[in-house]
């Protein structure tokens, strides 16, 4: 045998080993992760209610508006409010609504800047008070609340701060972390781990059609490696990250 056949041997040996030793990495690291069985966009929202309710006489909104906080949402006729003011009571203004004392109707607003994500109010309709009559849903801060079936071994890998994806309806991915871990047992008697997962990249403002509340998404969260390829496995991934590849 030649050397060149030699070489080309040990080539191809050393080829074969490097693609398995990467597969085995690749293998390795899948196992590490673990996608949602559902997630959804959570974003902080207010109820418009109050203690009067009556007739709607005018709505200013429509429900995906964007508002300001302080916007007029709707108003209402409410003769509850002119009964008390007939009996000598003096309701009080609020951020959440004004109150005519004279003419008896409560003009109800946003406290929050955001977008209108339910509205029940229509003209001539009546909402009883105490009720949910709109939800506003803040501009700020969005998480993701992903649901997992994990076996006791891979709950046991669970780690707070650990790196997650979020895969969006458009299947961009952003990066997230895990801000928090809780389990609860289904109506089957299933356990299912609920994760609140981070990401300042869902207030994007280029993103705000897709990270709207309970936006459905997808949530793959990374579990902690306690394998013999642990190592090997994040030089090789911060390689390809570093390359490009990843």
């Amino acid at each position: 045998m030649t050397w060149i056949n030699r070489l080309k041997l040990w080539g191809g040996i050393l080829g074969i080993a490097a693609l398995v030793f990467a597969l085995t990495v690749l293998f390795n690291q899948r196992q590490s992760q673990v996608a949602s069985v559902s997630a959804a966009v959570d974003a902080p929202a207010s109820t418009v209610g109050s203690s009067y309710g009556g007739v709607v006489t005018d709505v200013y909104v429509k429900q995906g508006q964007t508002v300001s906080a302080g916007d007029k949402l709707f108003t209402l006729n409410s003769v509850q409010l002119q009964q008390d003011v007939g009996n000598g009571l003096k309701p009080n203004s609020t951020e959440a609504y004004d109150i005519n004392t004279q003419k008896g109707t409560i003009t109800y607003k946003a406290v929050s800047a955001g977008y209108v994500a339910s509205l029940d109010a229509e003209p001539g309709s009546f909402l009883a008070g105490g009720s949910s009559m709109a939800v506003v849903v803040a501009d700020g801060q969005r998480t993701v609340t992903a649901q997992f079936e994990l076996e006791p071994t891979d709950y046991g890998r669970v780690e707070q701060g650990a790196s997650a994806r979020i895969v969006l309806p458009n299947n961009q991915t952003v990066t997230g972390s895990v801000a928090g871990v809780e389990v609860k047992t289904n109506d089957e008697g299933k356990a299912i781990t609920f994760v609140t997962i981070e990401s300042s990249a869902l207030t994007d403002p280029k993103l705000v059609t897709l990270t709207r509340l309970d936006t459905p998404v997808t949530a793959i969260m990374d579990l902690r490696d306690d394998g013999w390829l642990a190592g090997p496995s994040e030089a090789m991934l911060a390689f390809f990250t570093k390359i490009g590849l990843r």
